[in-house]
């Protein structure tokens, strides 16, 4: 039997980024699960197995990236969980694992989750 797909968390409040990241990710054979906000991927995230990486745009509505990462790097269970960061600026906080510097390509999206994902599965 074959493994299920790798989950990836993807947490963006542009729809239209989201849905891009969703399909190419998807495309890549990737399991890809999308939320809007921080809150939400703390809702889902509390309800689901932890996912083999999440991808954090900085900026979204109500909780923001700050508030769910600290969420994230104070809860046992996922605090080890491989963050990629979405960002124009030069994020630094302890969960983050590495940052896209907006804009990027196709490529280098796909290089950075495999590079994490590989390295669990």
């Amino acid at each position: 039997m074959s493994r299920a797909p790798p989950t990836l968390l993807i947490v963006e409040d542009d729809s239209d980024l989201r849905d891009a990241l969703v399909e190419i990710l998807t495309a890549e054979g990737f399991h890809a699960v999308a939320t809007a906000t921080g809150d939400e991927a703390l809702t889902w995230l509390e309800t689901h197995p932890p996912p083999a990486l999440v991808i954090l745009d900085m900026w979204t509505p109500r909780r923001d990236g700050w508030l769910l990462l600290d969420s994230l790097h104070l809860l046992p269970t996922l605090a080890d969980m491989p963050v990629v960061v979405i960002s124009a600026g030069e994020e630094k906080h302890p969960a983050i694992r590495e940052v896209l510097q907006k804009p990027f390509d196709r490529d280098l999206l796909v290089a950075c989750v495999r590079r994490f994902v590989h390295a669990l599965h």
